[in-house]
């Protein structure tokens, strides 16, 4: 089984999972705002499944590139051109902890 294939829910718009990929995809008033939001969506993703190494390791991975977008929202503005990979790089992490929350709870 491919643990990092992406796992789409019925109704991505209302899960945890589409609410953070509007997240990643939007432009934040308030970046601590949307850190701690990031934070407890995760939380909510994985709050029914048995914490694996993996799952935490992707989680972690997620919010380091997370706080990091942030960061540079913070310093750079939105505009800023390389928001583009660092929101590729916390899609990734979020579709590995997604696949693997979901293969948990099977």
């Amino acid at each position: 089984m491919n643990m990092i294939a992406s796992i789409r829910s019925a109704d991505a718009r209302g899960s945890v999972f589409g609410r953070l990929q509007t997240l990643i995809g939007g432009r934040p008033a308030s970046p601590d705002a949307a850190r701690t939001e990031a934070r407890q969506l995760i939380s909510l993703a994985m709050a029914d499944t048995w914490q694996a190494d993996s799952l935490w390791g992707a989680a972690d991975a997620f919010h380091a590139h997370f706080d990091f977008m942030m960061q540079t929202i913070e310093i750079n503005g939105a505009d800023d051109p390389n928001l583009r990979t660092l929101r590729t790089k916390c899609r990734f992490y979020l579709e590995q902890v997604e696949a693997l929350c979901h293969s948990m709870s099977h």
